[in-house]
């Protein structure tokens, strides 16, 4: 336990000058600034204490679209950005040649990025949360529909960085994960086009697989909104997906000179 902290600490110190804190930053005010065009916007704000508009399913699916369009790219950068200090110097055999296993190399620094991201997360949640709650909305909170999209997003993030993980490890060219990146948010909102039965094979698009309402047809000119039965399957397959994609690449990587 105690060699596994120091490791840990070690690893951090490398971090100090990737400025990290900025990136996710800046992706934190894309977030929420999509949450607050909607929650500033008059016609939410005329509705947003009538139970039949659903305000916080309407703020909660601004900020799913904002996850789609920007987490992928997100991901992609941090990741990106924390392996590629290692191609710098021989940092690779620097850490074998000091003890490190290429199983704790792995591990730790996906442990690292994944702990920084779960931080970032939950910050962005809680300043979701407080938006809604301060421009006026007296409706309850739908708790339980809250925390399982939550545990969703996080679930989806875990999968899609798993796999940019792995191009970050094998490919020294770091601007071949940050195309993925970016292709992926395109692949994401292209998928929301699809029908779902074909947008459930591209888990970019997960995201938007938790959109809480919809609009129905009542007459040749009248919509209503309505709520969309929870969807867990987002939460089921990322976490499947993902875990099975971690012990792949954990495994690839070590047959691998890296």
């Amino acid at each position: 336990m105690e060699n596994r902290i120091k490791e840990f600490q070690i690893e951090n110190k490398k971090y100090r000058h990737l400025y990290i804190p900025i990136i996710f930053f800046l992706f934190l005010c894309m977030d929420i600034g999509t949450v607050l065009m909607t929650a500033l916007d008059s016609r939410f704000q005329s509705t947003m204490n009538y139970m039949e508009s659903y305000p916080w399913l309407q703020l909660l699916n601004s900020y799913l679209i904002a996850k789609l369009i920007f987490t992928p790219t997100l991901l992609s950068v941090i990741i990106s950005r924390m392996v590629e200090i290692e191609n710098t110097g021989h940092m690779w055999k620097v850490l074998k040649t000091s003890g490190w296993t290429v199983e704790e190399i792995f591990n730790i620094k996906f442990l690292s990025i994944f702990k920084r991201y779960t931080i970032f997360q939950m910050l962005e949640w809680i300043l979701f949360i407080q938006i809604g709650k301060t421009v006026g909305v007296t409706i309850p909170i739908p708790t339980e529909r809250f925390i399982i999209t939550l545990l969703s997003i996080m679930a989806i993030s875990f999968a899609i960085m798993t796999f940019h993980y792995f191009l970050a490890m094998v490919c020294e060219n770091q601007l071949i994960s940050l195309v993925f990146g970016v292709c992926g948010s395109l692949t994401g909102i292209i998928g929301t086009l699809l029908p779902l039965s074909i947008s459930k094979f591209i888990p970019y698009s997960y995201y938007a697989h938790l959109l809480s309402t919809e609009y129905v047809r009542i007459g040749e000119s009248q919509w209503i909104q309505k709520e969309v039965p929870l969807r867990l399957y987002p939460l089921l397959v990322s976490l499947l997906l993902g875990g099975l994609v971690f012990l792949w690449s954990r495994r690839k990587i070590k047959r691998l000179d890296i």
